[in-house]
């Protein structure tokens, strides 16, 4: 059975309080690096098997929706390919 690769990247919604952008953000400003704002996410990597590509991509959209916090959160599927 093939080999699939998903990325997935899951940000804060905008609106959501990201104390972690908000640190990054001052220590760019404090090396001297000005930056209108900085957002924190999550990038997963995530291999799996699965019979063909239209099934991986449906699988690669049900772990999106798993790993995100719906309230918090939005994914989106960045890219999937299959495996050597």
């Amino acid at each position: 059975m093939p080999r699939y690769q998903a990325t997935l990247l899951i940000e804060l919604k905008e609106g959501i309080l990201d104390p972690q952008g908000r640190a990054v953000e001052g220590v760019l400003r404090d090396l001297g690096h000005p930056v209108e704002s900085v957002r924190v996410g999550k990038v997963l990597e995530v291999v799996f098997q699965e019979e063909n590509l239209l099934k991986a991509e449906e699988k690669a959209k049900v772990l999106g929706q798993t790993l995100a916090n719906p309230v918090m959160e939005t994914w989106t599927l960045e890219a999937l390919k299959e495996l050597p």
